[in-house]
């Protein structure tokens, strides 16, 4: 089984910790969004935005995105969060380039700002950044390294880089071949409402003994209870 999600964005509309009035003034953009009223919502953000105001520059892109479509609009106001250092903003123009929205399709150009996002702990970078290393899209096809960025990823709690991971280890992807720790992660992932979660983990179990059941199981319940920080069997 060749387990795959493609790339994906940051789709949360940001909050402000700032100043009272640039909250509220977020806060009438988010409402106004939230009822498809993307005019308002601009009129709303490009002030600050215009002022520089990072978190405003990355919903201008998102409204731009996701409200009216004009991804070429979205991608401007991306970059320029996104050289401001944020990370929703830097995972998602290296989406864009990652499928040639708004942007010319540039495998190196989604990798560079998947990993600028990554490295700050953005998980849908991380998951991102996974892909891309595991298909040798933008850098050269190294398993070890789409491992480690899923890894990175799944614990964080994103089930697909779980469930990943769990298709890795079933296929000896980058890592030693190992039904218990497929089993493991694809137990983790379905707690964490990965669909198809209970199908993958019957699906090991098929080759697996009681005991190999019994050990995955009980190594899927120290990670989940010790908060991921238990998880490297």
């Amino acid at each position: 089984m060749f387990f795959l999600r493609s790339a994906v964005c940051v789709s949360v509309f940001a909050l402000s910790s700032g100043s009272v009035a640039m909250a509220q003034s977020l806060d009438r953009a988010m409402t106004a969004f939230d009822a498809g009223n993307y005019d308002i919502a601009l009129a709303e953000l490009l002030p600050l935005a215009q002022s520089g105001d990072v978190l405003a520059l990355y919903n201008v892109g998102m409204t731009y995105e996701d409200g009216f479509g004009d991804y070429a609009e979205a991608a401007k106001w991306y970059r320029l969060a996104a050289k401001q250092g944020d990370a929703a903003a830097q995972t998602n123009l290296g989406h864009m380039y990652d499928n040639g929205q708004g942007v010319p399709r540039d495998d190196a150009q989604a990798v560079r700002w998947y990993l600028k996002a990554a490295e700050q702990g953005n998980v849908t970078a991380q998951f991102n950044l996974g892909v891309m290393y595991r298909n040798g899209e933008g850098v050269p096809q190294d398993l070890t390294q789409a491992i480690m960025w899923y890894a990175m990823a799944a614990k964080q709690g994103d089930p697909f880089a779980q469930s990943t991971l769990g298709v890795m280890h079933k296929n000896g992807e980058g890592v030693p071949q190992n039904d218990v720790k497929a089993y493991m992660w694809y137990a983790i992932g379905d707690v964490n409402g990965f669909e198809g979660g209970d199908i993958l983990r019957a699906s090991v179990a098929q080759s697996m003994t009681v005991e190999d059941i019994s050990l995955a199981q009980l190594m899927a319940h120290d990670c989940l209870s010790s908060g991921y920080a238990d998880c490297d069997w």
